[in-house]
């Protein structure tokens, strides 16, 4: 595969005072991520300067200011900087809003070259929840951002590992409220969207299990009636839409 033809993937860089610079340099460590795609992280110049040096790596930065100029070679670390932080207000570890709200506006940039067809995708580093919030944003999580970005009506996040995919019914929320959120209506809505997806992911016959809430699925109701309310005619309705 020559470079040419390898899809291009943006790669946010996360909360600064975080993991995500850390991740993000020793994982472009590996020769083997330059062979099947040419990673762009989209992120602040300071903060990977300063993260390469603490990680004495010899890898080197190339600042873009277009996705054209991306090399997409290995030892050098393509870098979108948005200029967005002022590292006197950077303390690694802490929380901070400006660090808050410089991940979601690398979350935005990416997800904005992705749509316009410039980057073929997007993969996230650790954002900190509480950091973004305190900038003011509502939507705090990579999956609510997202979707608020793109106008996607549906959404979930899903999991993958193999041949296994699994699909959340909720995200974000406390257990308390989650449980509150198992509801015939939620769970079709997620069956429905994960089907059609895969189908158009070239899966002909998708094969969905649906995972129980309580103990033992309940065992009859004795340890909780959610399965009899709400799965079970959920599933039922789902296999009679076929």
């Amino acid at each position: 595969m020559t470079t040419s033809v390898k899809p291009l993937i943006a790669i946010t860089m996360g909360d600064a005072a975080g993991i995500g610079p850390e991740i993000i340099v020793k994982t472009l460590h590996l020769e083997e991520i330059y062979r099947i795609c040419r990673p762009l992280v989209v992120g602040e110049g300071t903060t990977m300067h300063k993260t390469i040096e603490l990680l004495k790596s010899p890898l080197k930065l190339h600042a873009i200011e277009k996705v054209a100029e991306v090399k997409g070679e290995f030892g050098t670390i393509d870098l979108l900087d948005l200029h967005n932080l002022n590292q006197t207000e950077v303390i690694l570890g802490q929380i901070c809003l400006p660090c808050g709200r410089a991940a979601m506006e690398y979350i935005a940039k990416a997800a904005e070259l992705t749509l316009a067809g410039k980057v073929k995708s997007l993969v996230t580093a650790p954002i900190n929840k509480e950091a973004t919030k305190l900038a003011g944003y509502q939507d705090m999580g990579h999956l609510e951002y997202l979707a608020h970005i793109t106008g996607a009506p549906e959404y979930a996040t899903m999991l993958v590992t193999g041949p296994l995919s699994v699909v959340h019914l909720t995200t974000h929320y406390s257990l308390k409220d989650a449980c509150k959120l198992v509801t015939k209506e939620r769970i079709l809505a997620k069956l429905k969207l994960t089907h059609d997806s895969f189908l158009k992911w070239g899966v002909k016959q998708p094969h969905i299990a649906v995972a129980g809430l309580n103990p033992h699925a309940g065992e009859g109701g004795l340890f909780g009636g959610e399965e009899i309310e709400e799965i079970e005619p959920a599933v039922k309705e789902a296999q009679h839409l076929g």
